[in-house]
């Protein structure tokens, strides 16, 4: 529910760049005066890290798209080139005037290589605009050396990931649906209260190809002027893909849980193989290896 916003602001022109994170905006963007913070930069091994970033936001934005290009290398294994441009809409939508979003500090968990993650990110509005654009050139260093065992699981070659609610009837996001039609996704709630931060529990697993990996880890998170009480609504699509061909599977199971600043659950949505899953290998794939 929260990706959208997410995505924008950390799409942020940055004025005053870190030094994996640089600027490829004009100063004709709508965001303004833009700042980021990245602590320490670059992030170190085993080591708690925060990101700042703030703006000015010259006029509401409720639609607009998004065009990634990146290259991502991962785990010794994933090399792959991603490019997607796909429209996003937000209702009710970012205000003008300040924005600002914290997040962390955090520490990675223990992860079996380097991650990389290099190319930009921008976003215009429904006029074709640009809003915001920010160049990334980011590594990750290996937070463990450990050799992968052999994992006892069987199922850990699922044929994509579902997701579904799992939120309880005390939540603050009530009335939660999503659908996909057309290529277009539909995600709406109702928020019963104001929030301005919140804490993203990962309680995962990511299965790629015959590695298993387990991700248990807190993202606290501020935002400024933050969401609302009331309906929600984000549509994201269609998107146009051009994504490397890679022999690589990548599939997450487990939970993620979002409280608020109080520790009252906001919202829970849970990762499981897609149907028609198998429960082993068809392929004659190895069993996974869990790190």
């Amino acid at each position: 529910m929260y990706s959208a916003r997410a995505l924008f602001l950390l799409a942020l022109p940055f004025g005053v760049c870190s030094q994996s994170v640089s600027s490829c905006g004009s100063t004709g963007d709508h965001l303004s005066d833009v700042k980021i913070t990245l602590s320490p930069d670059p992030i170190a091994k085993g080591k708690p890290f925060t990101i700042d970033l703030s703006g000015n936001l010259d006029a509401s934005l409720s639609e607009m798209n998004a065009d990634v290009d990146l290259t991502v290398k991962a785990l010794g294994i994933i090399d792959k080139a991603i490019k997607v441009s796909s429209p996003l809409s937000i209702s009710p939508g970012l205000v003008a005037g300040a924005q600002s979003i914290s997040i962390g500090p955090l520490t990675l968990p223990s992860l079996p290589g380097d991650i990389d993650l290099a190319g930009t990110i921008k976003i215009t509005n429904s006029k074709k605009e640009p809003v915001a654009c920010m160049n990334l050139n980011l590594n990750v260093p290996a937070e463990s050396d450990r050799v992968a065992e052999p994992s006892a699981e069987v199922d850990a070659f699922a044929s994509g990931t579902k997701v579904s609610i799992c939120s309880a009837p005390a939540d603050h996001l009530h009335n939660i649906a999503a659908s996909t039609a057309a290529g277009v996704t539909t995600i709406t709630g109702t928020l019963d209260e104001d929030v301005t931060k919140f804490v993203a529990n990962l309680d995962l697993k990511v299965h790629v190809s015959f590695i298993s990996h387990a991700i248990k880890m807190a993202v606290p998170i501020s935002y400024s002027p933050g969401l609302v009480k009331g309906d929600l609504k984000i549509t994201a699509g269609p998107a146009q893909k051009t994504l490397q061909h890679s022999n690589v599977d990548v599939d997450v199971t487990g939970t993620i849980k979002i409280d608020d600043g109080a520790s009252q659950e906001l919202v829970c949505l849970s990762l499981a193989p897609a149907e028609g899953s198998a429960k082993q290998d068809a392929e004659g794939r190895v069993p996974a290896i869990t790190v």
